[in-house]
């Protein structure tokens, strides 16, 4: 691992598309697994990026490019921490752990921020720590346990709720917000005003194709809202790098060409090749393959 500076859900509505769907999770599992040539040779897999703002240091761990670099982000307080996300494989969340070691404070809390499992399949090598989410994410999430794909995460299935709303941490105020319908069914942002950070995970890729999203026209108003709030203007993403509220506007404008190609585009494999000719620069092609699990003529 590298640092530098810087309400109930049933299984048919799952395969619907109203989430990460049981198929597409298989792929993912099957994709991402572990080779055994970087099991012995115990090759750093992430990175972490850290800042600090209005005395509170940010790190956020970004998985390699394999691991469609789907992210976890550990806010660092005086006392405490903030964890969000435990990522979707063994070794990546197994360097999570080490960066929460690294930091010799306890976890205050760590959150679940939506249903998909690669922000969740490596939940269960985050020894000591217990995630809280929501009711509707973790029902989502003990039927895809119950599929057989991940570990069952038992330190996520029996963890608390977030509690939406202003809370403070070691004296800092957070605020946890829950967004409908986006990018997935349900979303947690946490928003740290005083330093003006958002953690929004999925709402935004930075540098990686997006997932195709359960409802894009909501998707990008709830953009459109974020984009004309004053509480932040720094934003840790869901995949890829930390980056500034401007890539707001390029995240609205990749969901309309993602929009316009699922719904135009003649088949998946049209609308893949018109996403990619769009964003040639993009990582994380294994996420187009999911297309064709959301594909509705």
């Amino acid at each position: 691992m590298t640092k530098t500076s810087t309400n109930t859900i049933n299984r048919r509505t799952l395969l619907k598309g109203s989430a990460l769907t049981i198929g597409a999770a298989t792929l993912l599992q099957t994709a991402l697994k572990p080779t055994a040539t970087l099991a012995q040779t115990g090759a750093p897999l992430g990175t972490v990026h850290s800042f600090a703002k209005g005395g509170i240091a940010f790190h956020t761990y970004v998985s390699p490019a394999d691991a469609i670099h789907v992210t976890s982000h550990v806010v660092e307080f005086e006392d405490q921490l903030l964890v969000v996300d435990a990522t979707m494989i063994p070794p990546t969340a197994q360097e999570v752990s080490a960066l929460i070691e690294s930091t010799g404070k306890p976890v205050g809390q760590a959150i679940l921020s939506h249903e998909h499992p690669d922000h969740w399949g490596g939940a269960s090598f985050i020894e000591g720590v217990t995630f809280d989410t929501l009711p509707q994410i973790r029902d989502a999430v003990t039927l895809e346990a119950a599929n057989g794909d991940f570990p069952e995460p038992t330190n996520l299935l029996s963890g608390g709720d977030v509690v939406i709303g202003q809370t403070r941490m070691s004296g800092v105020q957070v605020e946890f917000r829950h967004y409908e319908d986006t990018e997935a069914p349900h979303m947690v942002v946490a928003v740290l005003p005083e330093q003006r950070v958002a953690i929004v995970q999925d709402l935004v890729y930075n540098g990686v194709f997006f997932a195709p999203g359960v409802d894009r026209s909501n998707w990008i108003s709830t953009l459109e809202n974020l984009r004309d709030d004053p509480a932040f203007e720094t934003l840790l993403v869901g995949h890829g790098l930390p980056t500034t509220r401007g890539e707001l506007d390029t995240a609205i404008a990749y969901i309309r060409v993602l929009d316009e190609a699922m719904t135009k585009a003649a088949t998946p494999e049209d609308a893949v090749a018109q996403i990619k000719a769009s964003y040639p620069g993009y990582a994380g092609e294994f996420l187009l393959s999911l297309i064709p699990e959301y594909w509705v003529r």
